[in-house]
């Protein structure tokens, strides 16, 4: 008997070790989105059209189209018959490239010229339009797209191509991680609205947290 309790114990650390390190991969199709991690594969129904399925920065959340997404804990256990809902954030606020639900932050990036492809962005809470950001770089209502567009910024504006740090409260519109003073459009403080200035581990450490201890 205790034989059979120490296998069922170690069984359950087993498959539980298997969950924590096994990462997920989505394939989007249709209406429907394709999960796997190598030890298991199932697929969830949709109620909309999607057209791709990048992880968020935080890896909470799925960016199925271009202002669409989906809570990561909503795919985990989908019923076979009942679509799992899309949430949206404002089309008029641009392509969502980052979210963090925890933090209830997006960002979002324009395009505002094409040779070369340039961006502005929009960093704003979800459900809302309103620019927390006004510094070069960001899109900004009311001020002359003309004079905008002088400070776009180059990306590639695809889903996942941002980053939103864990704390909330920094983000890299463009996803290029730097904080040196030649770096464009580096790091942005949300908090205090300016660009971080700072070493590049100082720098890594905001967005990767672990490497700090």
């Amino acid at each position: 008997m205790k034989q059979l309790i120490r296998f069922i114990a170690f069984m359950m650390i087993y498959l539980i070790s298997l969950a924590v390190s096994a990462e997920d991969t989505y394939q989007a199709r249709g209406r429907y989105i394709d999960i796997s991690n190598g030890e298991r594969d199932h697929t969830c129904l949709l109620d909309r059209e999607i057209s791709s399925s990048v992880e968020s920065f935080d890896k909470a959340a799925v960016i199925v189209s271009g202002n669409g997404y989906v809570p990561v804990d909503s795919l985990k256990v989908c019923p076979a018959d009942t679509p799992v809902h899309v949430f949206t954030t404002p089309q008029s606020a641009g392509i969502l490239v980052d979210v963090s639900l925890n933090k209830n932050l997006y960002v979002a990036v324009d395009i505002v010229t094409l040779r070369p492809m340039g961006f502005l962005a929009t960093v704003a809470c979800l459900n809302s339009t309103r620019n927390l950001v006004n510094m070069l770089g960001a899109y900004v209502a009311g001020r002359k797209l003309s004079e905008l567009k002088q400070y776009a910024f180059s990306s590639s504006g695809e889903p996942g191509s941002a980053a939103i740090s864990p704390d909330g409260r920094y983000v890299a519109p463009a996803g290029q991680i730097f904080c040196d003073a030649n770096a464009w459009p580096s790091v942005w403080d949300i908090e205090h609205n300016r660009k971080v200035l700072t070493d590049e581990q100082s720098c890594r450490s905001l967005f990767y947290p672990d490497m700090a201890k």
